[in-house]
């Protein structure tokens, strides 16, 4: 009889302590994908390779796990991966993920959604545009169909398929679909909220990039109207509106507006990143470049000269970067009438960029051409000096060409 009772008591017992390892398994596995993901947001990469590692291979190994925690741990590490530009290992790793939720939750499902959306942010990665657009329709048609078309799943999706026509050369596609999620998030979320700021800047770049700077104005003024309603002024997210209405103001001849931007990005990101990041270098160069339009040639030099002492130090002396805001600072330079240190930065910054795009590189002829104007401008006051009877200075000529709208953003 005791051997009977045994016999009967015995599995029970087993399957009790494998549900109690199989929770505590699963806890395990929770925590890691959790480690995983913090060390994710907090750009450790280190950490979350060792993490997000470790619970793809709990999750290979213990099969009785939900499946949607083993997708997630697929998606962890395809974010790490496409975060260190494997962009091919994550499209890998994102379908194997995407496997798991078909077979639990069929094509038409939240869950799947996720898979397309993130598999189709790596084809964009990769280039493949035509195959991201197909993947990342999916996900549209699925979070459609379980959140409904007025849903801020929707918009978030429409946004990354906004972004993926911009990288695909397709403005007509991209303002379409960044005009449906701004006017979703518009009757979601009101005007005053930082979403509707991000759409309406998106549909901003989208339209200037298929109707022109006239048509996208509007849209960048709205952009920064919504985000300063729901940020304040001196919220770090507002550059890239302030950035893009300063270039648009150069871009329609109106450098008086565009200083005025270009001087508030610049104390915002002196503010968010430090007076000698290259961000900031960035800005001073195009408040340099506008200064002259303005005829400040004082304020272009001392902005000019910064932002090549920054770039000098942050990038190196032989980089494109260098070299564009050694051009710029010759050309200010020699508007001076300093043309010996103008014509040590231009000879400088025709070599580098010689050498780094070859000599038949439009940029590159153009700096050549800009440094044979200011030498001959060199030689023909050298020769009025002396009194050999040069023929007069052509004063247009000396001119800096971008000063003529050419000047290199």
């Amino acid at each position: 009889m005791f051997y009977l009772l045994r016999s009967k008591t015995m599995p029970v017992m087993c399957v009790t302590t494998l549900l109690i390892s199989g929770v505590a398994q699963g806890a395990d596995f929770s925590a890691r994908n959790a480690a995983c993901k913090t060390a994710l947001q907090k750009n450790d990469q280190a950490t979350a390779d060792r993490d997000c590692r470790a619970a793809v291979f709990e999750a290979k190994r213990e099969k009785g796990l939900a499946p949607e925690l083993h997708a997630q741990a697929y998606d962890n590490l395809g974010d790490l991966q496409l975060a260190k530009g494997q962009f091919e290992d994550a499209e890998a790793t994102y379908r194997s993920g995407i496997v798991l939720r078909e077979r639990a939750y069929g094509k038409y499902s939240a869950e799947t959604a996720i898979s397309y959306e993130k598999i189709g942010s790596a084809l964009v990665r990769q280039k493949k545009y035509p195959l991201a657009e197909v993947m990342l329709s999916r996900a549209l048609e699925n979070r459609d169909k379980v959140y409904g078309a007025q849903s801020r799943e929707v918009a978030d999706t429409l946004n990354i398929l906004g972004v993926a026509a911009i990288y695909a050369n397709s403005p007509v596609k991209a303002e379409e679909y960044f005009r449906r999620c701004a006017q979703i998030r518009e009757k979601l979320f009101g005007m005053r909220s930082a979403e509707v700021g991000r759409s309406y800047q998106n549909l901003a770049v989208a339209v200037q990039a298929n109707k022109g700077v006239d048509a996208a104005a509007p849209l960048f003024v709205q952009a920064l109207a919504s985000l300063e309603a729901a940020l304040g002024k001196e919220d770090v997210a507002l550059i890239d509106s302030i950035e893009s209405l300063a270039k648009l103001s150069a871009a329609r001849k109106n450098p008086r507006d565009a200083d005025v931007f270009l001087r508030r990005a610049l104390a915002l990101r002196e503010r968010a990143y430090g007076a000698e990041h290259v961000s900031v270098a960035s800005v001073l160069n195009q408040l340099g470049v506008n200064a002259l339009q303005l005829n400040q040639r004082d304020v272009a030099e001392q902005a000019l000269r910064r932002s090549l002492a920054i770039r000098e130090k942050v990038l190196g002396l032989n980089t494109l970067d260098t070299a564009e805001v050694a051009s710029n600072l010759g050309l200010v330079l020699h508007a001076k009438g300093d043309g010996a240190n103008a014509l040590v930065l231009l000879r400088h910054a025709a070599a580098v960029t010689h050498v780094v795009l070859g000599g038949s590189n439009p940029l590159t002829q153009s700096r050549w051409s800009y440094l044979s104007q200011v030498e001959r401008a060199a030689v023909q006051a050298s020769d009025k000096t002396s009194g050999k009877g040069a023929k007069p200075e052509n004063k247009a000529a000396a001119q800096p060409e971008e000063k003529k709208s050419r000047w290199p953003f």
